[in-house]
């Protein structure tokens, strides 16, 4: 499964776990999973199964088990 950092777009496989402590010398502290790169928030993305590219939008077809990018699909209407 792949990630993609919704701050600066670094591709990962494993997000980082980070601790921040806000200054305080003991806990509660916060704890939370982000960017390897930036620390920044992250959302899942896949590989198209057309042209090998990452898909880093939500426009996507799924077909069975295979996936395509908005650049190797095009949407028609019923009849065309």
């Amino acid at each position: 499964m792949y990630y993609i950092c919704l701050d600066c777009g670094c591709i990962f496989e494993e997000p980082e776990s980070y601790t921040e402590t806000h200054g305080l010398d003991y806990p509660p502290y916060e704890e939370y999973c982000g960017c390897p790169s930036c620390g920044g928030g992250y959302t899942e993305t896949y590989i198209c199964d057309c042209c090998g590219s990452f898909i880093e939008t939500d426009t996507y077809v799924q077909i069975g088990d295979e996936r395509y990018c908005e650049n190797c699909f095009v949407i028609k209407e019923l009849g065309e």
